[in-house]
């Protein structure tokens, strides 16, 4: 367990990923504005090896956090700032990003997962956009800069209300669907309410059921998933982080009661 006041850890962490090649942990801090990395074996009241913080950063709410070993680089979603950013993996201090990319199209909002194929060159981006509640967007990998996805699976077909977060693996998509509409109750900044603004939507409000979804990288528009995981029994509700582990056949993520589902399903890797 790694907590404390030495480790830089706020409130939450929406991202967390780990480098099996460095023996890295890398962390997403909101509310510091912040990425933490810790060693591999760290545990306890334990300080970061590195803190990427600080006005050069452009870093305003980093949520999903991803290692991309073969380029030695951290990827990290901005749901604030609405982009997706590269930092070089042993960046430390207040340094500023090797590559930004936006969508120059539509624009990006709510900027709350990414994802790397290292060997296909691609970046996979969960957003919001003017046209959809939710989409996953596709870059190429060295894109800077206002940047036109390459593809855009989003619409009513694909049953994306919401998204978190974005795995891949093996030329597959996966994808926690959240079944919340909920829009933060402060502008960007996080200095004023937004206009109308009536609260946080209640944790148990009525709401569609989240689920895991699964495409192929190559998919493009309002495509059906390829697989999915949904309903009652699987004690999904709101959904949030999700991570992947291909050697088991494991997907995890978070249940609405504070707890970890895990599901074995070889087949879909």
């Amino acid at each position: 367990m790694i907590e404390g006041q030495h480790t830089k850890l706020t409130r939450v962490a929406h991202g967390i990923d780990y480098d099996p090649v460095h023996d890295l942990i890398v962390a997403s801090e909101p509310l510091a504005s912040s990425i933490v990395t810790y060693r591999g074996g760290s545990n306890g009241d334990v300080p970061p090896v590195r803190v990427i913080q600080g006005t050069r950063t452009k870093i305003h709410s980093p949520w999903q956090v991803a290692v991309d070993s073969a380029h030695n680089e951290i990827w990290y979603a901005d749901f604030g700032g609405g982009y997706v950013a590269a930092f070089p993996l042993m960046a430390n201090g207040d340094v500023a990003p090797l590559r930004t990319i936006r969508d120059h199209e539509d624009g990006m909002r709510g900027v709350s997962g990414v994802a790397v194929d290292p060997e296909r060159n691609l970046v996979f981006v969960a957003a919001r956009s003017a046209h959809a509640p939710g989409a996953i967007l596709v870059f190429d990998r060295l894109a800077d800069g206002e940047s036109s996805p390459r593809a855009i699976i989003a619409g009513p077909t694909t049953g994306i209300t919401g998204l978190w977060h974005v795995q891949v693996h093996g030329g597959k998509i996966f994808a926690s669907i959240t079944g919340n509409d909920y829009r933060p109750p402060y502008d960007s900044g996080g200095y004023a309410p937004v206009a109308d603004c009536k609260g946080p939507i209640s944790e148990y409000a009525p709401r569609p059921l989240g689920f895991i979804a699964i495409w192929n990288e190559n998919d493009h528009g309002d495509v059906p998933p390829r697989a999915i995981i949904r309903g009652p029994s699987t004690g999904i509700t709101t959904i949030t982080g999700l991570a992947i582990d291909p050697i088991h056949g494991e997907v995890f993520t978070r249940g609405t009661l504070n707890g970890v589902l895990a599901f074995l399903i070889p087949n879909f890797f």
